[in-house]
């Protein structure tokens, strides 16, 4: 549920009455969560090479429950991105130096990378310098409104091959939501990080996938990469990001901490000195709920809603793969945002007197945690276009969101989510007709979150339907496994459920999800 996009804000704003957070009582800074909140960490000295370290598979064991190490192996040519990342003491700005492994895995050479730099599409600037490739120094130019950088190659990268790219960059953190809506930038007291460093895109049978981002949908169509990131920051400040912490050093005022995640579609960072952390574990997994001091019983309430939903899908879908999984109260205007491994929650819904369109504060903590949880199997572990195909995580996960009210509740409880969640939704237009399948850009402002996220999973519903529940059920996880750390796609979609239902399924598609 990324809500870069203007109309998922704008129902936000219509139907949950997005309301200003009153600033709160300061909370007395606490150091990171040691104790059943966070593996132990690694000794490692300041100064040590992250690329070094990235060449050592066991710091991206520790992060994968058992069954998952034998991916290491499955994904050698994976890109692996090392970034030493400084934060400025007063929050507002950082400078980096990124080191980057990319393997060509297509089926023909490549003569330029692309990086996209988001902060210049999100109310900050991102300028990178010192670029070379193997070695030698180039000069990238810049496109799409400068929000991504085009470097050429100095010779063609053959298929199977791979090159080293490093650059210095400076990024200048937002200070207003308008742009990002709290999704990068500092406000209230919390610094938060997305897609800050410098990205690569996908490249596909359409080449290399990018563009100055929409005002429709989510941005973040990457490959399952590896990350070890090292930040340096004030020492108060409480760092909460995807992976897993493997070193922790102290000297002045400043902190040191460093972080190993993969296979993961990006890499996320907040901080703030008024979190305080309530903790708990499923299987081999630690879960962390992060919130301000006066907010702990909406942290312990999301901490629970979290390991149940966690429960239910590991059961339909298979098991979530990392060993720890975080979630964030941010100060956003969305209702709620994922990223590998951990999950951010807008502020307002911690609130126990809220009310959000008449309802407790509480149904829509509920809903959100579940729904983001959700996009740890759809966004992360199996990735899609989410610009060009949206519906295939979006309408996806609103759906499967509804089997854990139904586990949890029974029918009478996923028929109430479905009302709320869906049929209000797709009632905003009447119940309109349009494709669930377009484009974002294809949609307009008010059209996006009723179609994609209200009459979607309407469709999917549809599809279990024709298919028979336990059908449905058994193609869902095969889809899930079949595109684990890849990229599932409308066309492949389709054919793994007429593979499963032995029929054909066009005419369903046809009605509901393609263009007419």
């Amino acid at each position: 549920m990324r809500a870069t996009t203007t109309n998922l804000i704008l129902f936000c704003a219509i139907i949950l009455a997005v309301i200003a957070c009153a600033p709160a009582p300061t909370a007395t800074p606490i150091p990171a969560p040691t104790k059943n909140s966070a593996p132990p960490t690694t000794s490692l000295p300041a100064s040590a090479r992250l690329s070094d370290l990235a060449q050592d598979q066991s710091i991206f064991r520790q992060g994968l429950i058992k069954s998952e190490h034998a991916t290491l192996d499955r994904l050698a040519g994976a890109t692996v991105y090392t970034i030493d990342v400084q934060i400025a003491d007063d929050l507002l700005s950082l400078k980096g130096q990124q080191h980057v492994r990319y393997t060509n895995r297509e089926d023909k050479p490549l003569y330029e990378i692309y990086f996209q730099l988001f902060p210049n599409a999100a109310g900050g600037k991102s300028i990178l310098s010192s670029v070379n490739v193997d070695g030698q120094a180039v000069n990238p130019s810049y496109e799409f409104k400068e929000s991504a950088a085009r470097i050429t190659l100095p010779t063609p990268l053959p298929s199977g091959k791979q090159v080293i790219v490093q650059m210095d960059f400076e990024v200048q953190v937002a200070t207003k939501m308008e742009i990002n809506y709290g999704l990068f930038g500092y406000f209230e007291g919390v610094l938060v990080l997305d897609s800050f460093y410098p990205v690569i895109p996908v490249f596909d049978q359409t080449g290399w996938n990018v563009q100055f981002p929409p005002p429709n949908a989510d941005t973040s169509y990457f490959d399952a990469s590896f990350y070890v990131v090292r930040v340096n920051a004030p020492e108060k400040l409480v760092i909460v990001a995807s992976g897993t912490r493997i070193n922790q050093t102290r000297e002045g005022n400043r902190q040191s901490v460093t972080f190993a995640a993969g296979p993961a579609r990006d890499f996320y960072l907040t901080a703030s000195e008024r979190f305080i952390v309530v903790s708990d574990t499923l299987g081999e997994t630690t879960i962390n709920s992060y919130a301000f001091a006066e907010r702990k019983p909406g942290a312990q309430s999301a901490l629970k809603i979290a390991k149940d939903a966690l429960k239910v899908f590991n059961a339909r879908l298979g098991e979530y793969p990392y060993t720890e999984f975080d979630i964030v109260s941010t100060p956003m205007l969305a209702l709620g945002i994922e990223y590998p491994g951990i999950v951010g929650i807008t502020l307002r819904e911690y609130d126990p007197n809220e009310k959000i369109s008449g309802l407790s504060s509480q149904v829509f903590l509920e809903s959100t945690v579940a729904h983001e949880v959700v996009h740890q199997w759809f966004y992360n572990l199996v990735g899609n276009d989410q610009i060009d195909e949206p519906w295939l995580d979006e309408s996806l996960t609103q759906y499967v969101t509804g089997f854990y009210y139904f586990d949890l509740y029974g029918e009478s409880g996923a028929q109430t989510y479905r009302n709320n969640n869906w049929a209000a939704r797709w009632n905003r237009l009447s119940r309109a007709q349009i494709p669930i399948g377009l484009p974002a850009a294809a949609y307009k402002a008010n059209e996006y979150s009723p179609i994609v996220y209200g009459r979607g999973p309407y469709f999917i519903q549809a599809l279990a339907e024709k298919m028979g529940q336990a059908t449905f059920d058994r193609f869902l996880r095969e889809y899930t496994q079949t595109h684990k750390w890849d990229i599932g796609t409308t066309a492949s979609f389709k054919q793994i459920a007429e593979r499963n239902c032995q029929c054909d399924l066009t005419a369903l598609f046809n009605e509901w999800v393609y263009r007419k």
